[in-house]
């Protein structure tokens, strides 16, 4: 029977224990990146609680990540509300937290604690609510405005549930929200004062008017309306539910709040943002709690970092992090 030397076989022993070390380490590595570089994720409805102190937002174009300005708006409510829960909803199949579209994550993960990202799937979180067969129906999918109209629905039954102040994916806020101040309240649109904004509002879980407005959304769909599923639809159920005949009228159960502390900037004049700030527009802003970009007209707009672009200068100050790192994402 044929023998191997002693010296092969301890070579061979060492090479086989060199092995199990590497894996071993592979395998520490690994698991000390899933659970301390990557966040823990919650998933669905469940694992929220009720809780109208948080501030939250949803993601709904399918993305795995954030763009520059998503990603900007999120830090200046961590940085500025330190104390508040901040929840970002995606509606993804999986979450990009390799970097490859953006250091969003890293961000958020690393620099405020009070970010919680949650990982959602979108069959499950409308089950049970009023507007699960719109959702199941699908004709919303087939519309160009699918995004937005999946956007103006979800966040409707994640108010109801839990409670909180909502916003847009497409703020920058300038300084602390006052929690007194922004309690049951919807935002005035515009001067003129006859139409109500759904990209910030607070409400308390169950409140009557979310409830009213998702009974409103799940009679009817118009794939084709940008507009009426969201301030059309908002402003319409208040109308019916607070006003005398005259104006919008008044609820004792809902505030209305001036254009002014978050769209100071209308739309005609969104371009403002992305020139040089200029000591009017600078005024314009000046005792706004955020400002609102009107994504939907400026998403093409380039920022200008490091130059006296109005949006700049405000990334700058309230997302000091995203800005310094704008060169890390793919797109803004």
């Amino acid at each position: 029977m044929p023998t191997i030397p002693v010296k092969f076989r301890l070579k061979y022993k060492f090479v086989n224990a060199t092995k199990i070390i590497t894996i071993i380490c592979i395998a520490f590595v690994t698991l000390c990146y899933l659970n301390f570089i990557i966040p823990p994720l919650r998933h669905q409805n469940k694992d929220v609680a009720m809780d109208s102190r948080r501030i939250f937002f949803h993601e709904t174009s399918g993305r795995g990540s954030l763009n520059f300005k998503q990603c900007c708006t999120i830090e200046s409510v961590a940085k500025h509300n330190p104390t508040r829960p901040v929840q970002l909803f995606m509606s993804a199949k999986s979450l990009d937290v390799s970097g490859t579209n953006g250091p969003w994550m890293d961000i958020l993960n690393n620099h405020y604690s009070n970010v919680n990202v949650v990982l959602i799937n979108n069959d499950q979180f409308f089950k049970g609510s009023a507007l699960q067969s719109w959702y199941e129906n699908g004709e919303w999918r087939q519309s160009r405005f699918r995004t937005a109209h999946l956007s103006d629905y979800i966040r409707l039954v994640s108010m109801y549930r839990h409670g909180g102040l909502y916003m847009d994916l497409d703020y920058v806020v300038l300084k602390p929200l006052d929690e007194k101040l922004l309690h049951n309240v919807v935002l005035v649109e515009g001067i003129d004062g006859r139409q109500l904004n759904n990209g910030v509002m607070h409400f308390e879980a169950k409140h009557r008017l979310v409830k009213e407005l998702i009974d409103y959304l799940s009679k009817g769909y118009d794939p084709e309306d940008y507009y009426l599923h969201g301030p059309t639809a908002l402003t319409d159920v208040y109308v019916r539910l607070c006003s005398n005949g005259t104006g919008l009228g008044k609820c004792p159960d809902v505030c209305l709040l001036s254009y002014k502390h978050f769209c100071p900037i209308g739309p005609p004049f969104w371009h403002l943002y992305f020139e040089d700030a200029s000591d009017q527009s600078l005024n314009m802003i000046n005792s706004s709690y955020g400002v609102h970009l009107w994504n939907f007209l400026s998403s093409n707009e380039p920022v200008r970092m490091g130059t006296r672009q109005l949006y700049a200068i405000l990334a700058e100050e309230n997302c000091p992090i995203t800005a310094k790192r704008m060169a890390e994402f793919i797109s803004t």
